[in-house]
């Protein structure tokens, strides 16, 4: 097993046991399995992909750092971390069409903004790919609810 944890600034997000973490990097998505070797590595946005047993949960989180220690030991420090459970899939929505507009009003003129907006929009898609799939899923998470912690630090 893994000892697995997913802070973000404003909480807590997980601190529990997986068999499987699958993370996006900027190299690629990463799978780590126990007695991984120790790595560090940038995270991006996407989905976080968590499985103990036949449980599974995907996160959409963005931005932040992976550090893979020796003794089984993952943390993930994110800028943010969304679990499907939280997500509008109205305000995301909303949200892409904002950074998309953004993107079309500044594709030539301010690289800056076009940049900014673009980050906007692959979290914003990360998060919607989360939400789809737990409307899917009928909004039941598939991890057993007394692994995930109590938000330790509310917002």
């Amino acid at each position: 097993m893994i000892k697995f944890e997913l802070v973000t600034p404003e909480r807590v997000v997980f601190r529990t046991e997986v068999d499987k973490i699958t993370l996006p990097t900027k190299e690629g998505e990463i799978t780590i399995l126990p007695h991984h070797a120790a790595l560090v590595a940038e995270l991006v946005a996407g989905v976080a992909h968590l499985t103990r047993g036949t449980a599974e949960e995907d996160v959409a989180v963005s931005g932040g750092f992976i550090q893979v220690g020796a003794d089984n030991r993952v943390r993930v420090l994110a800028d943010t971390a969304e679990r499907g459970v939280d997500l509008d899939l109205g305000a995301i929505e909303q949200a892409t069409a904002r950074a998309e507009a953004v993107m079309k009003e500044t594709a030539r003129t301010d690289d800056s903004a076009f940049a900014a907006a673009a980050a906007s929009l692959e979290r914003e898609l990360a998060r919607s790919k989360v939400a789809r799939k737990m409307r899917t899923m009928k909004h039941v998470p598939t991890l057993d609810a007394a692994v995930l912690p109590p938000d330790e630090n509310p917002v």
